[in-house]
Order: structure tokens, then C-alpha cells, then sequence
């Protein structure tokens, strides 16, 4: 089993205090919509805004080429922040196993069958 800071595309990502803002589902991709937290050694990390303890940077995590998903609990509730701003909560464990990619957060908790999964950021 390997967890997602281990792997090229999640080098210098802090999932757990990120914000899932969106999840997509279509027949041949998964997507999360996600405020990524960048550790400073991460080549996109800026200095944190002004009142904000992490660097966040917008961008989609991509499950291509789907082979199939299997939600194990699923939670649509979204959270709001002192700035009214909404999500579905974090990323809390996040690993690949023979058994394909596992997913847990506030949202529910997936397995992902696909091709290697990617880091897409926004502009």
C-alpha cells in the first residue's frame, strides 16, 4: 500500500487540511474540485494570504480512464467557514492498494479503479 504524499504528483501536498469544493463524476473520469494546502517546497507554494495559516492553490484531482467507482458512504452536506465559504470537508486518508485508490473524508469514503491519478491546477 502507498499513501498520496509518496506519490510524483502529490509531492508537497497537505490533503488533510484541504478543501474538497466539488466532486464530478462521468463514465471515463472522477474528479475532486479541490483548495490544495502547498508545503513550501512544492514549485507552485506562495506565501500564505493575509489571516490564512497555509498556502492554498486551486486544482482537480484526475482519476482518468475510469474503470469503476464504489461509494461506500456518501455525505452531500456542505460545511461553511468563518468566511461563508463552503465545501465538503477534507481529504483524511487517501492511498492506493491492489485494490485500487481509497478515499475517506466528510464527503464519504470511495474506491477508484483507473489509470495513475493526476494533479490538474487552475489558472
Amino acid at each position: 500500500m502507498s499513501n498520496y504524499y509518496e506519490w510524483s504528483d502529490f509531492k508537497d501536498i497537505y490533503l488533510e487540511d484541504s478543501y474538497v469544493l466539488g466532486i464530478e463524476e462521468s463514465d471515463t473520469e472522477f474528479i475532486f474540485i479541490v483548495e490544495m494546502v502547498l508545503k513550501e517546497n512544492h514549485p507552485r507554494y506562495t506565501s500564505p494570504n493575509p489571516g490564512e495559516q497555509y498556502c492554498y492553490k486551486k486544482g482537480k484531482i484526475v482519476f482518468q480512464e475510469l474503470e469503476s467507482i464504489e461509494w461506500i458512504s456518501r455525505n452531500t452536506q456542505l460545511f461553511t467557514d468563518a468566511n461563508d465559504s463552503e465545501d465538503y470537508g477534507n481529504i483524511d486518508l487517501f492511498n492506493l492498494s491492489i485494490e485500487g485508490y481509497h478515499l475517506v473524508g466528510d464527503w464519504g469514503e470511495v474506491k477508484v479503479h483507473s489509470a495513475p491519478v493526476i494533479v490538474l491546477w487552475s489558472k
